[in-house]
């Protein structure tokens, strides 16, 4: 763990030292990164007409298809299901059987407490690692931007679109569990690469979803920088520097400051990412 620390503080510290002209390398950056994705973001933001002089990008309205379709498909789980989700998260369901009925009219009990469950984190983990990753600029700028742009009528529907994605998150944290692996040291691995090539292939279509579990593992990663990264440290450190009335500069060593503190927690796996966001997620 500490010679990973250490060998991201070599690499990054020379990299600031590079960097001793700030503004120039932030806008050198910025500039040789937009002439290579810029074609990407107008694609996803394209806008198509919806009627007479209203248009909206096409990614937008597919999504709320998508989170349309599997609302009324699951019968309104983002509802239905609510009741079962706080006990789900209480642990009422922490104890299932642990003989097949088929070979048994028993139904002794196992309590995954005792005897340990196929996992690293704990229900509530879980939620708060899955709300520090969704909770961020989108729903807190985004929201401001939103509604200064569209006015107080914008909110009914981000609500709306909030309402439907719910049973979208269902699906794809369905898919997640119900496809994972789990290593022989009980660590697990997930996601949309794993479902995608598994679930295509229980269909018949191994290759197709082999080709969309690498196309996603591509694109993940370039959204992980572009998006989940960059932006969120980009917009934080302007703030900062804003709000003490630094120089434009400097936003890179607090950007550094924050890379430092996120690699303290990240490094140490998905264990170390549930016990710092169960302790903060809640104050957010």
């Amino acid at each position: 763990m500490k010679k990973h620390i250490l060998n991201i503080l070599f690499l990054f510290f020379p990299f600031l030292a590079f960097a001793n002209n700030a503004d120039s390398f932030t806008s050198q950056f910025d500039s040789f990164f937009k002439q290579y994705t810029q074609w990407f973001v107008d694609f996803i933001f394209y806008k198509i007409p919806i009627y007479e002089d209203y248009r909206a990008p096409w990614v937008v309205l597919l999504l709320l298809l998508g989170a349309l379709f599997f609302t009324f498909y699951f019968k309104f789980i983002n509802i239905t299901g609510f009741k079962t989700a706080i006990q789900v998260l209480r642990g009422k369901y922490d104890t299932i059987e642990g003989i097949d009925q088929k070979t048994s009219s028993e139904k002794p009990k196992l309590n995954l407490s005792e005897k340990g469950a196929e996992g690293e984190v704990s229900h509530f983990q879980a939620l708060a690692t899955a709300l520090s990753a969704t909770v961020g600029l989108g729903n807190i700028a985004g929201v401001a931007i939103a509604i200064s742009i569209g006015g107080p009528g914008a909110t009914f529907w981000m609500i709306l679109g909030g309402f439907l994605g719910m049973a979208m998150k269902f699906a794809e944290c369905t898919l997640g569990v119900k496809y994972r692996d789990i290593g022989p040291d009980g660590t697990v691995y997930g996601g949309p690469m794993y479902y995608l090539k598994k679930g295509f292939a229980e269909k018949g279509w191994p290759n197709i979803g082999k080709g969309l579990s690498i196309l996603f593992a591509l694109l993940i990663t370039g959204g992980a920088f572009g998006i989940g990264n960059m932006f969120q440290a980009n917009q934080a450190s302007t703030q900062v520097a804003s709000l003490f009335n630094l120089s434009e500069g400097s936003t890179i060593w607090i950007g550094g400051f924050m890379a430092i503190l996120v690699a303290f927690v990240i490094i140490g796996g998905i264990k170390r990412i549930a016990k710092v966001t169960d302790k903060m997620v809640p104050f957010m």
